[in-house]
């Protein structure tokens, strides 16, 4: 190939999968209406933009995304790159590739560097170590080539999915459930104390916590699992 501009596009199909499959802890996941109007906007955005290579973020089944791209009307004009084991159960990552730009195989990445290390001693003699152990990618990084011109070196492509989590819900564990006394006691509870700003060093912020994730979902709903 011998282009002289190469356009990419990212687009997050908010969690695309079959009708009827679970997403999350929705035991029926889209429905048939739901996941057609679904598949026409992901047809209709991929023939609007028609980028040379479109990044997907949010993908759980590999015939959703093989539909929307063939009602697209442009599937000719493109690879797709999806996981083989794409069967509805997880979220990947995948990608289309105008014919003839991607060169060699797709890797999934899912582990982190060996020497990846999240630990510290802090940063003054009262602060105590932290240690964090995120062995992984909870949304595995896709990552392929492409060679726009032939006469240049491939390009790296990667299509991640850095997830945003909301609040680690620890009241949840077995852990927290097996020692009652000294953790559901303050569970219901309100709390609220200083806290230094880190930002300025001399302002003062004020925490709130409360136990009230059985609420917070109710109000939620059903979309929540849709942001995951």
């Amino acid at each position: 190939m011998k282009l002289k501009r190469l356009s990419i596009g990212t687009f997050n199909l908010y969690n695309l999968n079959e009708p009827g499959l679970s997403i999350y802890t929705d035991k029926t996941g889209w429905s048939q209406e739901e996941y057609d109007r679904k598949i026409d906007w992901t047809s209709r955005t991929i023939r609007l933009l028609r980028p040379d290579i479109f990044g997907f973020q949010e993908l759980w089944h590999s015939a959703s995304i093989e539909r929307a791209l063939t009602e697209s009307g442009i599937a000719g004009e493109y690879d797709l790159i999806v996981p083989e084991n794409a069967n509805g159960e997880r979220i990947v990552c995948a990608a289309i590739g105008r014919k003839g730009l991607i060169i060699g195989e797709p890797e999934w990445i899912k582990r982190f560097p060996e020497k990846f290390i999240l630990e510290s001693s802090g940063d003054d003699p009262q602060t105590p170590a932290i240690s964090v152990s995120i062995p992984s990618f909870s949304r595995p990084v896709l990552h392929f080539s492409v060679r726009p011109r032939e006469d240049h070196e491939p390009i790296h492509v990667y299509v991640c999915h850095f997830k945003s989590k909301g609040p680690t819900k620890v009241f949840q564990e077995d852990w927290f459930e097996a020692d009652g006394a000294i953790y559901k006691k303050t569970r219901d509870q309100h709390r609220c104390g200083d806290l230094d700003d880190p930002t300025n060093g001399r302002g003062r912020g004020v925490a709130f916590h409360s136990d009230r994730a059985d609420e917070r979902d109710a109000h939620s709903g059903h979309s929540t699992r849709r942001h995951q």
